[in-house]
């Protein structure tokens, strides 16, 4: 109900823009409701602009900002056409014939790709990727594998959790694990690769000023401060220039493989087309 009164709002607002517009001229398409030369607007047009759950006043000041500025573009353009040069417009539309063609081309690649390549890439292949590429697959920042429980300080087994970090086996992590609705934060799957940022994120404690005396392989902290108690296993630590490891970069070495794959698939439908042209006389020179 609320939204049929809005729209007659809005229809009788546009009605007395109309009458107020000075280039709404008499000869235009049935449903037009707003023109300027032989460019208009219909009632959907204007619509199509409405939000969701519009009140009459966003209806007015929506409508009439959209109506000046689609004014403003059309005037415009129209001005540019009778000032700039025959042959700048030339190239200009040839700027434009360029684009629409790279455009469509580029969705219809897109599509034929999503549609027929193969997107899966077997871990086989990023071995072998990995294996010959290792010397170039340098590290860029510094890397650890780490486990951290964030407690409050009144916590009633923080001889339990520490015990567990330091163990740190499947049985420990499971417990760890089991407890975990009373920790603040934990993470404990340290056979992942995360960066040393993070640590300083998570651990206020640790900075970049200090971190090398506690970013260490196999060492373990008991840090805390006025909110929280910090403890924090590291396991291994990597550091920048270091080659990386294979489960760091698995992603982006999955994402190279896909992307050559996907230039090939391209490569051989440009050279089929191209066959098909010639073969079929199509393409004459």
């Amino acid at each position: 109900m609320q939204r049929n009164a809005l729209k007659y709002i809005y229809t009788v607002f546009i009605l007395c823009f109309i009458v107020s517009c000075d280039f709404f001229k008499s000869q235009q398409p049935v449903d037009a409701v707003v023109s300027l030369d032989d460019h208009y607007l219909t009632s959907e047009d204007i619509e199509q602009w409405l939000p969701d759950n519009y009140t009459a006043a966003d209806s007015t000041r929506i409508v009439n900002a959209q109506i000046n500025q689609w004014a403003i573009n059309h005037l415009l353009m129209k001005n540019a056409t009778l000032n700039i040069s025959k042959d700048e417009q030339e190239q200009l539309d040839q700027l434009v014939a360029n684009y629409k063609q790279e455009l469509y081309t580029q969705v219809y690649k897109e599509n034929l790709t999503k549609q027929n390549l193969d997107t899966i890439i077997q871990h086989s292949a990023v071995q072998d990727y990995y294996a010959t590429q290792l010397e170039n697959l340098k590290l860029n920042e510094d890397l650890v594998q780490l486990s951290f429980v964030e407690l409050d300080p009144l916590y009633s087994e923080i001889g339990t959790i520490k015990k567990l970090l330091k163990k740190h086996d499947s049985t420990a992590v499971s417990h760890l694990d089991s407890l975990s609705l009373g920790f603040k934060s934990y993470f404990v799957n340290d056979s992942i690769w995360v960066k040393k940022t993070r640590v300083y994120d998570k651990i206020p404690y640790i900075n970049v000023v200090n971190e090398k005396s506690y970013i260490k392989d196999g060492t373990f902290h008991e840090l805390q401060d006025s909110l929280s108690l910090y403890l924090v296993r590291f396991h291994k630590v990597l550091r920048r220039g270091e080659k990386a490891p294979l489960q760091y970069v698995k992603p982006t070495i999955k994402q190279i493989l896909l992307n050559k794959r996907k230039l090939n698939y391209i490569k051989n439908l440009e050279k089929e087309l191209l066959n098909d042209a010639i073969q079929s006389n199509k393409l004459k020179s």
